[in-house]
């Protein structure tokens, strides 16, 4: 046989192997600076994680921002992964988590001239609180929501739920710290301060359905992030997409 005819041969069986299946990751489209979308493209903290640890893994990555319902939904089906969610008793139900990718503190944002002590759950009974649909904060609150003690407002970004509260139309909003200082230099909420003590501090993970069989990509994640963390360069990742404007 030639060495053109074998050379041929060996082109064409190459040619016809498969290629490695690319990775399906939602992030929530409206969360600045963590994960949102900007002219069509995903953002912030968490994509860029994600995106800088399979590159090590020399995995094909494919990153959707979409509205976190839809994220939610499309994650618990099996379609996608969910990169920046937190872990309660529901979901872990039905998906398999990383190690903790970040951790988010929640705290409540009130007007000045109105103020709301808070020392627990409690104090938010009977309360207008603004939250982000399809949001899961701790299970204490979720529970109090679901049974009609705090009288949970969904909105569709922090932006929307602190101008309601600029308004008068709620008596708190939650909001992850770094998030909601951002948007306190916006014009008109000026007079909005977070409250002292945190809701609470939430780990953030990746996940894949249980059904997808994604264990042995996440076992791998989960060291090269813990790679990432020793050497540096999880922390000069966060920087830049705190920084970022």
């Amino acid at each position: 046989m030639s060495r053109l005819r074998l050379l041929a041969i060996l082109m064409l069986c190459c040619s016809a192997l498969p290629a490695r299946a690319e990775t399906w990751v939602a992030i929530d489209n409206a969360n600045p600076p963590f994960m949102y979308q900007q002219d069509n493209q995903p953002m912030g903290l968490y994509p860029l994680i994600v995106q800088a640890v399979f590159a090590r893994l020399g995995e094909p990555l494919s990153i959707q921002a979409m509205p976190w319902k839809r994220a939610l939904l499309r994650g618990a089906a099996g379609e996608v992964g969910i990169a920046g969610i937190y872990q309660n008793a529901e979901r872990l139900q039905v998906f398999d988590y990383s190690a903790p990718i970040f951790e988010e503190r929640l705290l409540l944002y009130v007007h000045r001239e109105r103020p709301l002590p808070f020392r627990g759950i409690e104090d938010l009974h009977g309360k207008r609180i603004g939250v982000i649909r399809g949001w899961s904060y701790t299970e204490e609150f979720d529970q109090a929501a679901r049974t009609g003690q705090i009288d949970a407002q969904e909105g569709s970004s922090d932006e929307a739920n602190l101008r309601k509260l600029a308004s008068g139309r709620l008596d708190a909003v939650i909001a992850i710290e770094l998030a909601g200082q951002r948007l306190l230099t916006h014009a008109g909420l000026e007079q909005l301060e977070p409250l002292p003590q945190p809701l609470s501090i939430n780990p953030t993970y990746l996940v894949f359905a249980r059904a997808a069989g994604q264990q042995e990509l996440l076992q791998r994640f989960d060291r090269t992030l813990a790679e990432m963390r020793q050497d540096g360069s999880l922390q000069r990742l966060i920087e830049q997409a705190i920084a970022t404007p």
